[in-house]
């Protein structure tokens, strides 16, 4: 995951979480909680679990890449 480029293109404010093997784009809200707005695994670009329908994301293992946009067509 240290050599992965995250190219986020998304108006959002969020963090990224890193766990063994997965990724959490996160949301923090005003209580100090945080939203989960996606999960992904990095050994499965298609194991990507999207939970909010504002957010669109694009993993490619081959490049190390993930991209992250805004969903406007919701």
């Amino acid at each position: 995951m240290d050599n992965w480029k995250i190219d986020n293109h998304s108006n959002r404010k969020f963090l990224i979480q890193k766990n063994e093997g997965e990724l959490s784009i996160v949301e923090p809200l005003d209580n100090g909680a945080f939203k989960i707005l996606a999960e992904i695994n990095l050994s499965n670009e298609n194991d990507v679990n999207i939970y909010d329908s504002h957010l669109y994301v694009s993993v490619s293992l081959e490049q190390e890449e993930i991209c992250i946009f805004d969903n406007n067509n919701t």
